[in-house]
């Protein structure tokens, strides 16, 4: 109230696809208005969406879907605006879908807070070697609930490979293709299958932004098939995985692409006991036939041999269980006569009680340091149980010293120590090591070269069942891609950051959107500690504008009832702090028998903003004056007719005035 104001929006410009001409747009305005507009509002009213109530009455402010498409529209103008006039109020436009006096009323703002609906990328920059994983939990489809953890990738590439993939019946597979450079990448798939036969696709994917490829699609169903990215610019490609595995286990599985084919593969983890079947996929992508040696090795030193030949440019899948048998806890080497990829599929009811599944590809050789960002003992009734363990394979032919240091989110340490036998895999609980409730990263040091892998079991919040395994890093990375990524209805999604230096460090996290807008935010990193990031909440409606808008169309009684529902709207979503502007009053509206003059007083009066104020509101604008010819009755005015004659409103309006601060941009045009 007192104050310019400029919308942003304007009747028949569709929301998706148009985000760099509105930014344009958007710093045009505020480069001229710069120092004369104090606010600038996204749009008016993207909640009367093409699906919202009204709609159906063929009234439509909005011609896309608020909730999927309105925050890349508010993305690009709060940016375009804030770098022109960065001292400019903008304000998000109002999400109310209805003047029901309900709070499904309000559905938009919850979705769009918890920052739902948003297929995100991410690049994670850093000035010391971090570590980097995501986290991700989910009810896919609202039938799969399970759990994915994955190492970033450290660099994009030309060409990457994907091992494992399947469509056969109950399996959904897709492929992510990250591309974070600034102009178009044109990608070839070539599918890969048993026997050697193949398939091909094209697509292209434009500068800073992502690319989802449905597999089942592109190949038909009823296939194991893998694959082949190749690109003329450099990519980061991933593969979500999800599954109703014998119609018995449901669950999913993320796995990154491989960037180099490798003659040998170690893999850590693996389980035949009761309740897991393993598998292992082999992709050749070359040209010649190659011969297959996997070596497996039990706890105690045990071994056991398997020899298989592939055809050029094929996949083949070996059932781990069927070769070594039922109970045992069992690493294995893959050993080629030409480079191959080498990924472990496992199936699982953990204990009975948490069923799910993982895909993870092996390590080309050992290491004797192993770094792990993610890693939890939560127990507790709110947060749900997990069970995370370590998982160390010593291939060698002597006994290895294992020193293990736990870092925790303050910045404190723990010590640790294992001995793993020659030929031989050795398994240790976290939980056992430094109790329950600990969000952990973990360090291995060992004084001879082995294979570290996590695997974790879990009931995400009590309602996420599931588990994961994951390899470690072998050295941090000052940069970290993620293709995949998701917050739609039933995901949540993470980030886990570890700094194993002795340095305070502070990370940049880059998030590139499907329709080509991007987000970035910044986070400290104490020295020898792990930082969570919310992916979630990272990309809320609130962190990308100053204050969120409200227009109560309703009686004036009922004004400050809207504006106290969408306070308590926001603080439940976890900002208390954002504030609610309300950059639109309707009312007076006209000479017609429901709006007498006397309800025009008491509106702008002591009912309606003054029930505003008293609720807490601190900005609201009315209008000035509307053109009758513009309005849905023909009526509308504002504290002036369209003629600029005084409405019975005027009056109070300028009472308020009187008793506001002399704002330097207060209107002062108007005859008294």
């Amino acid at each position: 109230m007192g104050a310019e104001q400029v919308g942003t929006g304007a009747g028949g410009l569709r929301a998706a696809g148009q985000h760099a001409g509105l930014a344009d747009f958007c710093k045009a305005v505020a480069r001229r208005y710069r120092g004369y507009v104090d606010l600038y509002q996204v749009w008016n009213e993207p909640g009367w969406d093409e699906d919202a109530p009204p709609s159906r009455d063929g009234l439509v402010y909005y011609s896309s879907k608020c909730d999927y498409t309105y925050l890349g529209m508010m993305r690009s103008s709060y940016q375009a605006i804030k770098s022109v006039d960065p001292g400019a109020y903008v304000s998000s436009g109002c999400l109310i879908s209805g003047i029901t006096r309900r709070t499904s009323d309000f559905k938009d703002y919850v979705t769009l807070l918890a920052g739902q609906n948003q297929d995100v990328s991410m690049k994670v920059t850093s000035g010391q070697a971090i570590v980097a994983e995501r986290p991700m939990y989910f009810n896919y489809g609202g039938r799969i609930s399970d759990g994915n953890v994955e190492l970033g990738t450290q660099a994009p590439g030309k060409t990457f490979y994907l091992a494992e993939g399947t469509t056969i019946e109950g399996f959904d597979e897709w492929i992510c293709i990250l591309n974070p450079g600034g102009a178009a990448a044109a990608v070839e798939i070539t599918y890969m299958f048993p026997g050697g036969s193949t398939r091909r696709q094209t697509v292209r994917v434009a500068a800073h932004s992502r690319f989802t490829i449905s597999v089942n699609d592109a190949v038909g169903p009823g296939k194991n098939v893998s694959a082949r990215v190749t690109s003329d610019r450099d990519i980061v490609v991933e593969r979500p995985m999800y599954f109703n595995y014998h119609q018995k286990w449901t669950g999913g599985s993320i796995g990154s692409g491989v960037p180099a084919l490798s003659t040998s593969w170690c893999l850590a983890e693996g389980t035949t006991r009761e309740g897991f079947e393993e598998w292992i996929s082999l992709m050749n992508p070359g040209a010649s036939p190659c011969d297959v040696t996997i070596t497996y090795m039990f706890y105690g030193g045990g071994t056991q041999t398997q020899r298989i030949r592939m055809a050029p440019t094929s996949r083949e899948t070996i059932d781990v269980n069927g070769a070594v048998g039922p109970g045992l806890d069992v690493s294995a080497r893959v050993e080629s006569s030409q480079p191959i990829i080498a990924e472990r599929p496992m199936y699982f009811e953990y204990h009975g009680k948490w069923q799910g599944g993982d895909t993870e590809v092996g390590a080309p050789e050992p290491h004797q340091d192993w770094l792990f960002a993610e890693g939890t003992t939560r127990n507790t009734p709110n947060e749900g149980s997990f069970e995370e363990w370590i998982s160390v394979m010593n291939p060698g032919d002597v006994k290895a010293e294992v020193d293990l240091t736990y870092m925790f989110a303050d910045g404190a340490t723990q010590s640790g120590h294992r001995t793993v036998g020659p030929h031989s895999r050795d398994t240790l609980l976290v939980s056992d090591a430094v109790g329950y409730d600990k969000d952990v990263s973990v360090r291995l040091v060992s004084d001879q070269p082995v294979i570290a892998e996590r695997p974790m079991y879990f009931n995400y919040h009590n309602s996420i069942k599931g588990g994961d395994v994951e390899l470690g890093c072998q050295g941090g990375g000052r940069e970290w891609y993620f293709a995949e990524g998701t917050t739609r209805e039933g995901f949540e999604e993470w980030l886990t950051l570890m700094n194993p230096t002795d340095i305070q460090d502070t990370a940049a996290i880059t998030f590139m959107f499907a329709d080509g807008t991007s987000q970035v935010k910044q986070v400290v990193l104490p020295a020898r500690s792990r930082t969570t990031v919310g992916v979630n909440r990272a990309l809320s409606l609130a962190e990308i504008c100053d204050g969120i808008a409200l227009h109560p169309y309703d009686y004036p009684e009922y004004w400050s009832w809207y504006y106290g529902n969408l306070v308590d709207t926001c603080a439940r979503s976890g900002f208390p702090d954002l504030e609610v502007v309300v950059t639109e009053i309707g009312w007076p509206h006209g000479y017609n028998e429901a709006f007498s003059p006397e309800g025009q007083r008491q509106a702008i009066g002591e009912v309606g903003v003054g029930g505003l104020f008293r609720a807490g509101c601190k900005k609201m604008w009315i209008f000035e004056d509307v053109d009758p010819e513009k309005a849905w009755d023909n009526v509308y005015d504002g504290l002036y007719d369209h003629a600029g004659n005084k409405m019975p409103a005027w009056d109070e309006y300028k009472k308020w005035q009187n008793t506001l601060p002399d704002y330097t941009n207060k209107p002062r045009h108007f005859p008294g």
